[in-house]
């Protein structure tokens, strides 16, 4: 370390704020553009040096440096921006990952419905003729037990009577459906 350096790492391990504030500013851009170079992201880059002088600051009381201050610290930063890039690789990872198996259960999930959906069909298709006629118009056409008895020429109890079984039908449908699936 040349007496410069000596004499700058001495004040900075007394916490001498000023030398540290005119090392910092004296240095900042040289370590800046080397993380620049790594991680290609400015933003990034100027975390890393400060997080690296903070560490500098708040740890020197136990540093031991035997080098040069300034080769140390450039050591610290390329190594916290090979940890960067190594955090930013597994954090891509994970999210690809995590995409993919949400996607497997979204495709997985739509599958079901799909297949739970066609057994309703199904059954619906499988009701007696004036029942499944009651049901669909109930359902699918939204009308209310009494148009329904108006526009089919029945009385309101026949209507219930039918959407009562169609129901009960799809019921058992569902019921079945649930045990399979467990």
């Amino acid at each position: 370390m040349s007496p410069e350096e000596e004499q700058t790492w001495r004040s900075i391990q007394s916490k001498d704020t000023q030398a540290f504030e005119y090392f910092y500013k004296q240095q900042f851009k040289f370590f800046y553009l080397a993380a620049c170079k790594y991680l290609e992201n400015t933003g990034a880059a100027q975390e890393v040096v400060n997080d690296v002088f903070l560490r500098l600051w708040q740890d020197a009381d136990r540093l031991v440096i035997k080098s040069s201050l300034k080769s140390y610290l450039y050591r610290a930063v390329v190594n916290r921006c090979l940890n960067e890039l190594d955090k930013s690789k597994r954090d891509r990872r994970q999210h690809i990952e995590a995409v993919r198996r949400m996607d497997d259960k979204v495709e997985w999930k739509e599958m079901e419905d799909n297949e739970l959906k066609l057994r309703l069909y199904e059954a619906i298709d499988r009701l007696p003729e004036q029942c499944g006629k009651v049901f669909r118009i109930s359902r699918f056409e939204g009308l209310r037990q009494q148009e329904i008895a108006d526009r089919l020429g029945i009385s309101i109890k026949t209507v219930k009577n039918h959407i009562t079984l169609a129901l009960q039908r799809l019921q058992k449908v569902l019921d079945d459906w649930h045990r399979t699936m467990e």
